[in-house]
């Protein structure tokens, strides 16, 4: 068997590759007018912070970054991104008593990392259309000093509450994972990114050894971007060995991950922006030379679950994603200047910059924070920060162009956003998602089984550790001779565990047959 990856007021219409984009006038232009981002490190039991707390320090820090007066009094849209921190009985009740606003619209969003540029282009959208005049866009966490509260209590700490789904949210309210993936240990997002670190890998032909220095590297030149940073959470630069090698100070998380890799959510970030359009922000007195324009964004999505997908070394989405926002913003991947691709787990950026056919020695940084794992993961809220620095590099370099990047849950869905100090002459409307999302839709992966007997090849899998490192447990991902795909464990052995992190296991044969209601893979 061969290589498992084989198997505007007027409106002028601007045709598009079969759709329809339209312009508008300039004075309807999207502008974002100002920013904010606070980061809380005191360990002080004293001085613990709430998740409203922070983000109302961030939307003040905006407030004054725009040097209007009472800006807030003015938003008539609001947008929250998802809190993981605590639930609250409502959030947005909570964010506009603390911030004594009555906005006409309110939108809170369920799980999903892509909520800060999904909200940002649909903003832009409901501003031209002339459903919103001033929005307020803010997120935020405090799970670093839940941390501490806990422990000044004697209580255990939960890292985060997953929140409950309400059909009022906005956004995207599909389930993550099927039951079946669940029962096999992919649950949280360290046991499934790990899946497609692997694939790649093996897509690229490196051996484990070249893989792990690579990825050390990879996360080291992110490591020191975060180190001058003020808002980032870790200010120490961390070097390719720091990073890559395994130990009492860096166990393993998942294989092939380190826990220097991993998204660091411990963290008390916020950040918010406000947005409204070129004429109001004249008529706000906003300064000219903090204005930042939205030139373009794209929403898309992939098939949702990951034992659907294709294949795990790629995302069809983020590439449709990407070239809608830079044909609406009229620009090239060359023409852009700074990147910030979603960097949860380094797979997440390195299959979006292969999907944008960025080359491994481009010049360009793929991060313009210092990345997840050093900057810090705010829970839903990483991509607000990743607005507000290129904000803040743009309002620097007149003539740059930026693109910010998001995703949801397992590479799944994305959203893209395309900046810039200088606004276009010929503004565009963005193409609505749902004309392109529906090609994506038709897209197959390999037929799935839920039980699978027989000859069978391993397509991707992990191995998943404890607090110290050690192994306890894997998951393959399978595919029977006739392309079948299936998920499976192996037997819970050491010697195939080591094996399994000390050789490539991707493209083994073996056989597989149901045991005790599991697929179990027998090397």
């Amino acid at each position: 068997m061969g290589r498992p990856e084989e198997n505007q007021k007027r409106e002028i219409p601007i045709l598009y590759s079969g759709e329809t984009m339209t312009a508008y006038s300039h004075e309807k232009r999207p502008v974002i007018i100002s920013i904010g981002q606070c980061v809380h490190r005191s360990a002080d039991p004293a001085e613990i912070k709430t998740p409203m707390e922070l983000i109302e320090m961030a939307v003040r820090t905006a407030e004054a970054d725009s040097h209007v007066k009472a800006l807030v009094q003015q938003v008539d849209t609001l947008c929250l991104v998802n809190i993981l921190t605590r639930q609250y009985d409502d959030p947005l009740s909570e964010l506009t008593a603390r911030i004594n606003i009555k906005p006409k619209h309110q939108s809170y969003t369920w799980v999903g990392a892509t909520a800060p540029q999904w909200f940002v282009n649909q903003t832009a959208e409901n501003i031209i259309s002339g459903k919103a005049r001033i929005g307020l866009i803010c997120g935020g966490e405090a799970i670093h000093s839940k941390k501490i509260e806990a422990k000044t209590k004697g209580s255990v700490f939960q890292q985060w509450d997953f929140p409950p789904k309400k059909p009022w949210m906005a956004g995207d309210l599909r389930d993550p994972l099927t039951g079946l993936e669940m029962k096999y240990g992919l649950i949280l997002p360290i046991h499934v990114y790990p899946l497609f670190e692997n694939a790649l890998r093996y897509h690229e032909s490196l051996s484990i050894e070249k893989h792990r220095k690579e990825l050390g590297e990879f996360c080291a030149a992110f490591s020191s971007i975060a180190s001058e940073n003020p808002y980032a959470w870790f200010k120490n630069r961390k070097s390719s060995d720091q990073i890559a090698t395994a130990g009492s100070s860096n166990p393993m998380a998942a294989f092939p991950y380190t826990r220097s890799m991993c998204s660091i959510m411990q963290v008390d970030q916020a950040a918010a922006l406000f947005m409204t359009d070129e004429q109001t922000a004249m008529e706000l007195g906003v300064p000219r030379e903090k204005w930042v324009y939205l030139l373009g964004g794209g929403d898309a999505s992939d098939l949702w679950h990951i034992s659907e997908r294709i294949n795990f070394f790629s995302s069809p989405s983020v590439k449709v994603a990407a070239d809608k926002a830079m044909e609406q913003a009229d620009v090239s991947l060359q023409e852009i200047d700074y990147l910030d691709l979603y960097s949860c787990f380094p797979c997440a950026t390195r299959v979006v910059r292969d999907m944008l056919e960025i080359a491994k020695n481009d010049p360009r940084a793929l991060t313009v924070t210092g990345a997840m794992p050093y900057f810090g993961g705010p829970g839903n809220n990483y991509s607000m920060h990743a607005i507000c620095k290129m904000v803040e590099m743009l309002r620097q370099d007149k003539d740059k162009i930026g693109l910010v990047h998001s995703l949801s849950w397992f590479i799944s869905k994305h959203s893209v956003g395309i900046y810039a100090s200088q606004g276009k002459d010929r503004p565009r409307r963005q193409i609505p998602p749902e004309s392109y999302q529906s090609e994506l839709n038709k897209l197959k992966g390999p037929p799935f089984i839920e039980d699978a007997s027989g000859n069978a090849v391993v397509e991707t899998y992990t191995l998943f550790h404890d607090r110290s490192g050690q192994p306890i447990d894997a998951v393959i991902i399978g595919r029977l001779d006739n392309g079948t795909r299936f998920l499976a464990k192996p037997e819970r052995d050491k010697d195939i565990f080591a094996a399994m992190m000390q050789n490539e296991f991707i493209g083994t044969q073996a056989k597989v047959r149901s045991k005790d209601g599991f697929n179990m893979f027998l090397f």
